[in-house]
Protein backbone atom coordinates (compact mmCIF):
# COMPACT_ATOMS: atom_id res chain seq x y z
CA UNK A 1 0.00 0.00 0.00
CA UNK A 2 1.28 3.48 -0.87
CA UNK A 3 0.23 7.12 -0.96
CA UNK A 4 -1.04 8.58 -4.22
CA UNK A 5 1.37 10.74 -6.20
CA UNK A 6 0.73 14.40 -6.98
CA UNK A 7 -0.10 13.48 -10.58
CA UNK A 8 -2.55 10.74 -9.56
CA UNK A 9 -4.34 13.13 -7.21
CA UNK A 10 -4.47 15.85 -9.87
CA UNK A 11 -5.94 13.41 -12.41
CA UNK A 12 -8.72 12.41 -9.99
CA UNK A 13 -9.60 16.00 -9.09
CA UNK A 14 -9.47 17.37 -12.67
CA UNK A 15 -12.05 14.90 -13.96
CA UNK A 16 -14.55 16.45 -11.53
CA UNK A 17 -14.01 20.03 -12.74
CA UNK A 18 -15.82 20.50 -16.06
CA UNK A 19 -14.37 23.00 -18.55
CA UNK A 20 -17.47 25.18 -18.18
CA UNK A 21 -16.61 25.58 -14.47
CA UNK A 22 -13.25 27.23 -15.09
CA UNK A 23 -14.51 30.13 -12.96
CA UNK A 24 -13.75 27.94 -9.92
CA UNK A 25 -10.10 28.96 -10.50
CA UNK A 26 -8.56 25.67 -9.41
CA UNK A 27 -4.98 26.45 -8.26
CA UNK A 28 -2.10 25.48 -5.98
CA UNK A 29 -2.55 21.69 -5.98
CA UNK A 30 0.11 20.12 -3.74
CA UNK A 31 0.71 17.53 -1.05
CA UNK A 32 -0.42 18.56 2.42
CA UNK A 33 2.52 18.64 4.79
CA UNK A 34 0.79 17.25 7.90
CA UNK A 35 -2.06 14.92 6.95
CA UNK A 36 -0.96 11.61 5.49
CA UNK A 37 -1.99 10.84 1.87
CA UNK A 38 -3.77 14.20 1.60
CA UNK A 39 -3.51 16.85 -1.11
CA UNK A 40 -4.77 20.42 -1.04
CA UNK A 41 -5.75 23.06 -3.56
CA UNK A 42 -7.60 26.36 -3.68
CA UNK A 43 -10.75 27.42 -5.52
CA UNK A 44 -12.76 30.63 -5.53
CA UNK A 45 -16.20 29.03 -5.19
CA UNK A 46 -17.55 25.95 -3.44
CA UNK A 47 -19.81 23.92 -5.69
CA UNK A 48 -21.79 21.24 -3.88
CA UNK A 49 -22.00 19.23 -7.10
CA UNK A 50 -18.20 19.30 -7.37
CA UNK A 51 -17.67 18.39 -3.69
CA UNK A 52 -20.20 15.54 -3.77
CA UNK A 53 -18.81 14.09 -6.99
CA UNK A 54 -15.31 14.22 -5.49
CA UNK A 55 -16.52 12.48 -2.32
CA UNK A 56 -18.09 9.72 -4.41
CA UNK A 57 -14.74 8.93 -6.04
CA UNK A 58 -13.75 5.41 -4.85
CA UNK A 59 -10.18 6.45 -3.93
CA UNK A 60 -11.28 9.45 -1.83
CA UNK A 61 -11.58 8.86 1.90
CA UNK A 62 -12.73 12.37 2.92
CA UNK A 63 -12.86 16.00 1.72
CA UNK A 64 -12.42 19.03 3.97
CA UNK A 65 -12.56 22.73 3.15
CA UNK A 66 -12.15 26.09 4.85
CA UNK A 67 -12.15 29.75 3.79
CA UNK A 68 -8.77 31.35 3.21
CA UNK A 69 -7.76 35.00 3.36
CA UNK A 70 -6.01 36.55 0.34
CA UNK A 71 -2.20 36.79 0.26
CA UNK A 72 -0.46 39.81 1.82
CA UNK A 73 -1.29 43.02 0.01
CA UNK A 74 -4.78 41.86 -0.96
CA UNK A 75 -7.95 43.25 0.49
CA UNK A 76 -10.14 41.13 2.76
CA UNK A 77 -13.67 41.11 1.39
CA UNK A 78 -16.19 38.57 0.09
CA UNK A 79 -14.82 38.79 -3.44
CA UNK A 80 -11.20 38.07 -2.53
CA UNK A 81 -11.86 35.04 -0.32
CA UNK A 82 -10.77 31.64 -1.60
CA UNK A 83 -11.35 28.17 -0.22
CA UNK A 84 -8.70 25.62 0.64
CA UNK A 85 -9.89 22.11 -0.14
CA UNK A 86 -8.15 19.07 1.34
CA UNK A 87 -8.67 15.66 -0.27
CA UNK A 88 -7.71 12.65 1.82
CA UNK A 89 -7.21 9.41 -0.11
CA UNK A 90 -7.22 5.74 0.77
CA UNK A 91 -3.85 4.05 0.36
CA UNK A 92 -3.33 2.69 -3.16
CA UNK A 93 -2.48 -0.95 -3.73
CA UNK A 94 0.73 -1.48 -5.65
Amino acid sequence: MRDLTVDESLEIIRKHIPEKDSFLEFKNHRKHGVLENTYRFTITLISLEFMISLMEEPQVKNVYFNPSAPPPGGSLDGISLRYKVYVEYFKKEE
